[in-house]
C-alpha cells in the first residue's frame, strides 16, 4: 500500500501560490504553485515525496541571495532552514540553513581561522559550495572537506568528498547538475587552529597594510568595511551582489586588448596562460555605472551590483543584464556570464 503523501493539505507548512518576493534579495515579485520551509530533515523527506508523487520539479534556496526570478515557478520552492554546527577540533559540520557570514563570525570567536576573506557574503552554508563562493583571493574549496547531500534521483543521501565536488571557478559539480538533483544538507570545514592569512589581494591588503600587526580578525573587519563600502544593502535597494563572473582570458586576448589601447587591469590564475579580468572595470569602462532602465539601474558606486529600485520585475533587471553583457561583447570582444542564477 503506498502511504506517500499526495495531497498538499498532508503536508504541515505547505502554501500554495505563494510570493516570493521575500524570499530573494533582489525583492522581485514572483509566485511559486506551492512553498515550503524547512527546519528538519524529515519536514525535507516530506516535501520532496509531495513533490515526486505530483510530478512537480524542485526548486531549493536559503537566502535567495544568488537568484533572480524572471517567471513564476511552477512547481515546489524548498527553504532550507536546517540548523546546526558541530564542531570536532578544526572540522566543522555545518547544516545547510545556517547564515554564511555569521558562520565566518562563529569560527573566529572559536579559535578557527581561513573564512576571515569570506566575511559578509551574504546567503547560506548550504549555498557556499554551489557557487564556490570567492573573494579577496579566498575561495570556499580551499576549506571543504565533505559535503551530504541528498540525491532525489536515487531518493538517498550521498556524501561527496572534496575531490568529488570538481571545483572551479564559481563553480561545481553540484551547479553543473540538472536543477534539484543535489540538495545540499551539510557542509563539512576543515579549517585552520592557527591564523594563515591571505593578503595577497591588493585592495585588501592596501586596507591592512597601514597596521602594525595584522591579525584574522584585521581581515574579518577590513573585508566588511570594503564589501560595505561597494555593495548597497538589500533592505534598501534589491541586488544579489556581483551579477556577472569576472572573465578569464587568454594571455593573447589580455596582449590583443592592451595592443588596442586597453589598460584592463589582470590577475594570474592557476594557469599561466589564462587571466582573469574583472567585470566590474569592464563595465565601468563601458559606461555602465549609474545608468537606470526603468526600475532596474546599475549601482552608482560600483558598475557589478545591478539594483531594484523598488518596483523592478526579475524580467527588467534581466533586461538590463543583457544589454550590459552585448556592450561589454561589443566593446571588448567579451562575453561577461551571470554569476546570478536566472530562474
Amino acid at each position: 500500500m503506498n502511504t506517500k503523501p499526495t495531497n498538499h493539505a498532508d503536508i504541515e507548512g505547505l502554501v500554495e501560490d505563494a510570493s516570493l518576493q521575500f524570499f530573494n534579495t533582489f525583492g522581485v515579485e514572483a509566485r511559486a504553485k506551492y512553498l515550503i520551509q524547512i527546519t528538519e530533515i524529515e519536514e525535507f523527506r516530506q516535501a520532496v515525496e509531495f513533490a515526486r508523487d505530483n510530478f512537480l520539479e524542485c526548486l531549493v534556496i536559503g537566502e535567495g541571495s544568488n537568484l533572480l526570478f524572471v517567471h513564476d515557478y511552477p512547481g515546489l520552492v524548498i527553504v532550507m532552514k536546517l540548523q546546526g554546527i558541530a564542531r570536532e577540533g578544526s572540522l566543522l559540520r555545518v547544516a545547510a540553513g545556517e547564515n554564511w557570514h555569521q558562520l565566518v563570525e562563529w569560527t573566529l570567536s572559536h579559535g578557527l581561522y581561513g573564512l576571515e576573506n569570506l566575511a559578509l557574503i551574504p546567503g547560506t552554508v548550504g549555498a557556499a559550495p554551489i557557487q564556490n563562493i570567492g573573494a579577496y583571493g579566498c575561495e570556499v574549496e580551499r576549506f571543504v572537506e565533505r559535503v551530504i547531500v541528498y540525491d532525489t534521483q536515487i531518493a538517498k543521501e550521498v556524501t561527496f568528498n572534496h575531490d568529488d565536488c570538481d571545483f572551479s571557478y564559481r563553480d561545481s559539480v553540484f551547479k553543473r547538475a540538472p536543477r534539484g538533483r543535489y540538495v545540499i544538507l551539510e557542509v563539512e570545514l576543515r579549517l585552520n587552529s592557527e591564523e594563515q592569512l591571505l593578503l595577497d589581494y591588493e585592495p585588501l591588503k592596501a586596507v591592512v597594510s597601514k597596521l602594525d600587526r595584522v591579525t584574522a580578525r584585521d581581515v574579518f573587519d577590513a573585508v566588511c568595511r570594503i564589501r560595505r563600502k561597494k555593495l548597497p544593502d538589500p533592505k534598501l535597494f534589491g541586488n544579489a551582489g556581483s551579477f556577472f563572473k569576472n572573465p578569464i582570458v587568454s594571455a593573447q586576448k589580455l596582449e590583443a586588448l592592451k595592443a588596442q589601447g586597453f589598460d584592463v587591469p589582470s590577475y594570474a590564475t592557476d594557469d599561466a596562460e589564462l587571466f582573469k579580468l574583472p567585470a566590474a572595470w569592464l563595465l565601468e569602462a563601458a559606461g555602465w555605472k549609474g545608468r537606470v532602465r526603468g526600475q532596474a539601474a546599475v549601482h552608482e558606486s560600483h558598475a557589478l551590483v545591478l539594483i531594484n529600485l523598488g518596483k523592478a520585475s526579475g524580467e527588467d533587471v534581466l533586461l538590463l543584464a543583457q544589454e550590459m553583457s552585448n556592450s561589454v561583447l561589443q566593446r571588448f570582444g567579451i562575453a561577461l556570464q551571470p554569476e546570478v542564477q536566472i530562474i
